[in-house]
């Protein structure tokens, strides 16, 4: 429980505070789930079609176009699936070489996220306003990775 009595999503990996805060909200996993089937199912029922008649072999530039689909797909639903992109991004053994120039990209090319909101969090988890701990920040990005981002 947050400092108000509330039931909050913990910030540190507590697999029994997850499971407590997760059982008491069936709907947001439900949802969550059904995000990641709607989302993630589409290309991976078109890379199964692809493969099944064979249309990869005969289109390489196919290939590309689908790994480009999933790199989109992977960076929709979040950091969890970013970083499994990245860890298939160097298996040659599941990938091939073209499809896994495309998932590199989820190495150094994440978009960034909204600033209100990484300024909001600064502010929440230190206590105090941005300007009062920096003597200078950018007010948007210079970089973005999968779990944060550089002003």
């Amino acid at each position: 429980a947050g400092k108000d009595g509330k039931d909050v999503l913990p910030y540190n990996y507590d697999p029994d505070a997850l499971k407590s805060f997760f059982r008491k909200r069936p709907l947001n996993v439900l949802t969550r789930v059904f995000q990641i089937l709607t989302v993630g199912g589409g290309v991976l029922l078109n890379s199964a079609f692809d493969q099944a008649l064979g249309r990869l072999k005969k289109d390489p530039d196919l290939e590309v176009q689908r790994a480009a689909e999933l790199r989109d797909t992977i960076t929709s639903l979040g950091p969890f699936f970013i970083k499994i992109g990245q860890a298939l991004s160097i298996r040659p053994d599941i990938l091939s070489p073209r499809s896994m120039v495309e998932l590199q990209k989820l190495c150094d090319k994440v978009p960034s996220f909204d600033s209100a909101i990484a300024f909001a969090t600064i502010e929440l988890e230190l206590g105090k306003k941005v300007e009062e701990l920096f003597s200078e920040i950018t007010p948007e990005p210079v970089a973005a990775a999968s779990l944060g981002q550089v002003y």
